[in-house]
């Protein structure tokens, strides 16, 4: 059985999928990606430099992620979508 702990983690928990233009130079990519690191655990889905989940635990991290994955749709270098439970 879970502990209240655990419990509130893995309800507050989302894994976000992030992928990045092909027009978008890898550089701004790294740097986009360690911005990510701030809001969760983030880790390549395959080996393009260009597929990413980030891992939130946190509902004020969230937040922040949804703000930084927002201006980056807006300036057309990325898509995300929340991963499949």
């Amino acid at each position: 059985m879970a502990s209240v702990i655990e419990r509130l983690v893995m309800a507050v928990e989302r894994v976000v999928e992030i992928n990045f233009g092909v027009h978008v130079p890898l550089d701004q990519v790294a740097s986009l990606v360690t911005g990510f690191g701030a809001c969760g655990l983030v880790r390549a889905l395959d080996d393009t430099q260009r597929n990413y989940a980030v891992t939130v635990r946190r509902a004020g991290a969230m937040e922040y992620l949804e703000t930084l994955l927002a201006r980056g749709e807006r300036h057309g270098w990325l898509a995300w979508r929340f991963a499949a439970s």
